[in-house]
């Protein structure tokens, strides 16, 4: 018995991401239009635990004002 499944190739241009990934979007959409809300809350979710993740991120690399900086020679320095 024959096995078909529909199968996407794509080829992007990282030097234009955002309309790449939109595109790349409405073509998977394309075979699941009644998923079309799912998908884009799905993507939605997916965006914003990545932005929080990121956020999270540049806060952890920002030092605390409240705690002292430790120099090379083993002491530490208030600021």
């Amino acid at each position: 018995m024959a096995i078909m499944k529909p199968e996407l190739s794509i080829v992007l241009d990282p030097l234009q991401p955002v309309p790449e990934i939109c595109a790349v979007m409405m073509a998977v959409i394309a075979y699941q239009p009644e998923q079309e809300e799912a998908i884009l809350l799905g993507i939605g979710k997916a965006i914003e635990d990545r932005r929080a993740e990121l956020a999270k991120a540049r806060k952890g690399a920002e030092p605390d004002a409240n705690q002292p900086i430790r120099r090379s020679d083993g002491q530490s320095k208030d600021k």
